[in-house]
């Protein structure tokens, strides 16, 4: 593979050549193997025009061809955007990555890159210098790999903030320089407490680095950051922290305002450790102590030191996945194949990230389309949504989103508004409630006209009148139910599906059959459906003649009523009084006009059939 490597850089020019070769010790200090490497050196001839993807496809297996592929896509993400956008924007890289070898092999690319920055234009040094802070120094704290960020944190700053960058560097190591010596002996002094108290540890001293620095001149001037040099110890037992720290007041002399005993208080995060600015020598010098376990929690837990440097009081899935590969790095006992192997991990799978052409990151379940973005971003640019255009490529607006795309959305002022078919196509609830919400605010009338033909349906697939089962005086029950004012908010709640039209026509049903048996004849429980036979014909109905004939027992009409026939199935004509109850649910198609015959043509016709009984006899 070193052959293969090595052939590839040889088409590089001279300093081109020497950046991969930087690149390749970069990758090696990381503890990565040569499949990266090759990896590396292979972006950096399709960078350079040298290659092509469709050729390290043809030429190179999976394993080496994915990675190369990956690194080009997210080549175009856009770091542009302001603080609030860089945790989505490192989301979406991981999401984009998932192995987080390459994850770690762009971070060495961007870290050659800035050690060579002074040959890129100054809008190029701007560009990678805003890339750093929004995205690759985060990243490189969250892998552990504390060396990096710090470098790639002062060059950044350095390119946008040059002489701010040369005054302070040039008074910190005018400092340093003064107080490395002073750092030395509190070291030995730290040692020579522990010693006499019987406690084992370990003690060492550091330096703050210059943008690190910076952002504390905000709020302090240089006199006054008491932890320019610091010293911590580590220790075993609680008991053990308060008593070095109670035997190191006895040497020196603490400032009693600058005493922060986070064992007994924890910070919010849950970070744990004493932190003491003393006198020593007559300069201040901040001694750290903690135990072993409260340092591996601050490391890998809560309080690791991503978070706390980032003010975010919890950790989400991806950072409590990462935890284990900085505990991995740091121990020494991991050989660099098991590292390499391990890292093969996919860290990031949950959603999936967009951005929007000026850069702000999106994230959406997977499977998400144009319509769900369109509306995340703004309820009216998805109301008004006609088209999309997907990297650059007009894309219907139900084309499925994959990680890293940068999608466009075109609206239309006169559009009428979202489909009803995109309810069905929307994956986040966000969406689907400001599409039900524009019908309910811009289409009621529609809504309302459309629910109550959906309820007239199912009412007559119910074989009931319309025109007598749906009025205001069957509703009430309903409206009471479902908490509302009037039947037109019922209507609307059914023309957009929110509710059942056949359940309702089923609770309109059986309020129709309450109804009857409330207003029917009290003398008789099943008055409503018992017919009486009439003992002659007493009715002349229009247009009929020879039709069976029924009284209905709800109202009982009497010769002189005024009377109607309702044509039944089956059951022939029955004859209700025109006052009866039920009258007013029958449908008026299937009513007829009845009249009583007059007294003499009924004596009449009881004569005419006592007659033909003779004659048989």
């Amino acid at each position: 593979m070193k052959d293969k490597i090595d052939e590839i850089i040889s088409k590089f020019d001279e300093f081109h050549i020497k950046k991969a070769k930087t690149l390749l010790e970069v990758i090696t200090e990381m503890g990565l193997k040569e499949e990266v490497q090759l990896e590396g050196v292979l972006y950096a001839s399709l960078r350079l025009n040298l290659t092509t993807l469709d050729d390290i496809k043809k030429n190179y297996p999976d394993e080496i061809y994915t990675p190369v592929a990956t690194l080009e896509k997210i080549y175009n993400i856009n770091y542009s955007q302001q603080e609030e956008e860089a945790e989505n924007l490192r989301k979406m890289f991981f999401a984009i990555t998932k192995d987080i070898r390459t994850i770690m092999l762009k971070l060495a690319l961007i870290v050659v890159e800035l050690r060579y920055s002074n040959n890129l234009t100054h809008e190029g040094q701007v560009y990678l210098a805003n890339s750093i802070f929004a995205l690759f120094a985060p990243l490189a704290a969250r892998l552990g790999l504390t060396n990096y960020k710090t470098e790639l944190e002062n060059g950044a700053f350095k390119i946008l903030n040059p002489e701010k960058y040369d005054e302070i560097e040039r008074e910190v190591d005018s400092r340093f320089h003064e107080r490395q010596p002073l750092v030395d002996k509190l070291v030995a002094l730290v040692k020579k407490c522990m010693y006499e108290l019987g406690i084992k540890g370990r003690v060492y001293g550091r330096k703050k680095h210059i943008y690190s620095i910076y952002k504390k001149l905000a709020d302090h001037n240089l006199d006054n950051i008491f932890d320019l040099v610091a010293v911590r110890a580590i220790v075993s037992t609680v008991a053990e922290c308060f008593a070095l720290i109670g035997r190191l007041h006895s040497e020196v002399v603490p400032l009693s305002k600058r005493y922060k005993d986070y064992i007994t208080n924890p910070k919010p995060n849950g970070y744990q450790s004493i932190h003491s600015t003393v006198i020593f020598e007559g300069y201040p010098v901040e001694i750290q102590i903690r135990t072993e376990e409260m340092n591996q929690y601050a490391e890998y837990g809560v309080a690791a030191h991503w978070v706390y440097k980032e003010k975010r009081t919890k950790r989400d899935s991806l950072d409590i996945r990462l935890a284990w590969l900085r505990k991995m790095m740091e121990d020494a006992d991991n050989d660099i194949d098991d590292l390499a192997k391990s890292l093969n991990q996919d860290i990031y799978n949950n959603d999936i990230f967009v951005q929007t052409p000026k850069g702000k990151v999106v994230y959406l379940p997977s499977g998400s389309t144009p319509i769900d973005f369109a509306y995340m971003i703004h309820s009216e640019v998805g109301n008004r949504c006609v088209g999309a255009k997907i990297n650059g490529k007009m894309a219907s607006t139900t084309t499925p989103l994959n990680n890293g795309d940068v999608v466009e959305i075109i609206t239309n002022p006169n559009s009428k508004g979202p489909s009803r078919d995109w309810l069905k196509i929307c994956k986040i609830s966000e969406a689907r409630s400001k599409i039900n919400a524009f019908f309910k605010k811009n289409m009621k009338e529609e809504t309302i006209k459309l629910g109550k033909s959906m309820l007239e349906s199912a009412v007559k697939e119910k074989g009931y009148s319309t025109s007598k089962l749906i009025s205001n005086n069957m509703f009430d029950e309903i409206l009471r139910y479902y908490n509302m004012n009037e039947m037109d908010e019922l209507y609307a709640n059914i023309g957009t599906n929110a509710i059942s039209a056949k359940l309702i026509a089923n609770k309109l049903a059986q309020a129709y059959q309450k109804k009857i048996k409330l207003e029917s004849s009290p003398t008789s429980i099943n008055s409503s459906v018992s017919l009486i036979e009439p003992t002659d014909n007493q009715v002349a109905l229009k247009g009929l003649n020879n039709i069976l004939l029924k009284f209905a027992g709800c109202c009982r009409p009497m010769y002189g009523d005024e009377i109607v026939g309702f044509v039944s199935s089956g059951r022939g004509v029955i004859i209700h009084r025109k006052v009866c109850p039920n009258v007013s649910y029958f449908d008026e198609a299937r009513l007829i006009e009845a009249t009583w015959k007059p007294m003499e043509e009924k004596i009449k016709s009881k004569h005419n059939k006592k007659q033909k009984s003779t004659n048989t006899n």
